[in-house]
């Protein structure tokens, strides 16, 4: 480059020493490019150490003075700075070597601890003090208390983000399982799917099981044998409580003694406990009067003795039903379904069998009248009547006989909550975080857009340090670097190239 058009002039800061070192306690050169302008650090120089060929020689260190630089100093005076240089502090290092006492040109200034600083130190301990600090100096070499409390700092960033992490999945797995547990539930859709021979299922007073490998097993009485198409036509994916009723007075023994039904013979009608018609589909019915010749039928207590147990080895699940499908029933059909606490009641048969002609003397009126009123309320209110079930004023032990003789008789399963706001909290949270991710990348696009031509900004004119690092780089590297910085586009009496010679 033209010598006659810029002059180069390199600077070397002393500090407090006189020793020719930058802030990290290295050699340093300042190296600055002018053309045609008057550069503020040549006037610097010249002003600071004119006439003294001593000081202007200790600009340099050990560098070599380039061509046309101050080239006329003794060669004495180049040494006895080169040896100056060389020097060590009393601690035997010049400051800037990790992890070693601080040399005699470091300056030492003591700041206040702000609150925050004070926070983050206490935050740093809290997470890292199970790290001992001569575990540190021993086996991580840190004898510097500053170097150490760095490295705690980085370990506390760390703990941090895999806390963060771990929050992260609770919320996105552990939360909804705490506010929604899993549960093992089905409807009459998901049975109905499973009626084939190689999936068979069945829902029989609020549980379904699994009768795949049951119906393949020989069963039945000597008269009525079971074979597996005849499951697989009349029960398979289909509600069975019509196919097992229990004498009222096995259900509800506080209610019907045996001086009122001596035989067991007093049922409520079939016809009414399920959505399939039991005539219809052809369901056997487990009852005494079916087959005399089997002793297990002739038990009354038939279904909780022998069907209960052979069945409970194949169970799969309880069985829900959609609220807005029970109070349909309610409403326009005028179905006597029920919920009470969520648990679901099919009370057709009862009344069924309380308003026909049949019922003499009210023998079929075994609930408490006042039961009775808030489950036959011709339309009025909801399905739901939990809170007229709790606004009873009965003692303990009648609503624990009316609660059971229900339960026994005419449970079906409980409410469908899987599609309730508890359970999909997380779902719409989740949602929400991803609307407002899709909202920011949105908002950065629309920022980023350019309708026009984009303005040439102003050169600044604030003061630019331009700091290079040179280890082992050689001489065309270096060339090419300072030239780069010359380039670039910064007032050039505002511009300082240093370079640091390690």
């Amino acid at each position: 480059m033209d010598s006659q058009q810029r002059q180069s002039h390199y600077h070397l800061r002393p500090d407090e020493t006189g020793s020719t070192v930058n802030d990290f306690g290295s050699r340093g050169m300042a190296y600055s490019r002018s053309g045609g302008v008057d550069n503020p650090f040549d006037d610097q120089v010249s002003a600071s150490h004119a006439g003294n060929p001593t000081q202007r020689s200790m600009l340099f260190g050990n560098a070599q003075l380039p061509p046309g630089g101050f080239g006329n100093e003794k060669e004495a005076q180049m040494d006895a700075l080169a040896m100056k240089e060389n020097k060590t502090g009393p601690a035997g290092g010049t400051g800037g070597e990790g992890n070693v006492d601080k040399g005699e040109h470091e300056h030492i200034e003591d700041l206040e601890t702000t609150t925050s600083r004070r926070l983050w130190v206490f935050t740093t301990w809290a997470l890292t003090w199970w790290i001992p600090s001569p575990l540190l100096s021993l086996c991580g070499r840190m004898k510097r208390p500053d170097v150490r409390m760095a490295w705690r700092e980085k370990v506390a960033i760390c703990v941090m983000i895999v806390f963060m992490w771990f929050f992260l999945l609770f919320i996105i797995i552990g939360l909804g399982l705490i506010l929604c547990p899993k549960e093992y539930v089905w409807t009459l859709d998901d049975v109905s799917g499973r009626a084939t021979e190689k999936s068979s299922y069945v829902a029989l007073r609020g549980t379904v099981y699994d009768v795949t490998d049951f119906m393949k097993q020989k069963h039945g009485t000597s008269a009525y044998t079971s074979t597996m198409d005849l499951i697989l036509q009349s029960f398979s994916g289909n509600d069975i409580n019509a196919s097992f009723p229990i004498p009222v007075r096995v259900a509800c023994p506080q209610f019907v003694t045996a001086k009122d039904d001596p035989n067991y013979l007093y049922f409520y009608p079939v016809q009414g406990a399920s959505e399939v018609d039991p005539d219809q589909a052809n369901m056997f019915q487990h009852t005494m009067n079916r087959d005399p010749t089997s002793k297990k039928l002739q038990d009354p207590n038939f279904f909780a003795k022998y069907a209960l147990p052979t069945l409970q080895k194949f169970k799969k699940g309880g069985v829900v039903w959609k609220f807005d499908w029970i109070n349909s029933m309610y409403k326009d059909q005028s179905k006597y379904w029920r919920v009470i606490n969520k648990e679901v009641f099919n009370l057709q048969p009862y009344f069924d069998a309380s308003k026909g002609g049949l019922n003499v003397n009210k023998k079929y009126n075994i609930l408490d009248s006042r039961l009775e009123e808030i489950m036959d309320q011709n339309g009025f209110g909801t399905a739901d009547v939990t809170k007229d079930w709790d606004g009873i004023s009965w003692d303990a032990a009648t609503r624990e006989s009316n609660y059971n003789c229900m339960k026994n008789l005419f449970y079906v399963g409980d409410v469908d909550d899987r599609q309730s706001v508890r359970c999909l909290f997380t779902n719409y949270m989740l949602l929400a975080f991803a609307c407002v991710l899709m909202l920011v990348v949105l908002v950065k696009f629309l920022t980023a857009l350019q309708f026009g031509n984009k303005k040439r900004p102003v050169p600044p004119s604030k003061f630019v340090v331009c700091q290079v690092p040179c280890y082992t780089e050689d001489d065309e590297s270096l060339i090419k670097t300072i030239n780069s910085l010359t380039a670039l586009e910064y007032q050039d009496n505002n511009k300082l190239i240093f370079l640091i010679c390690d």
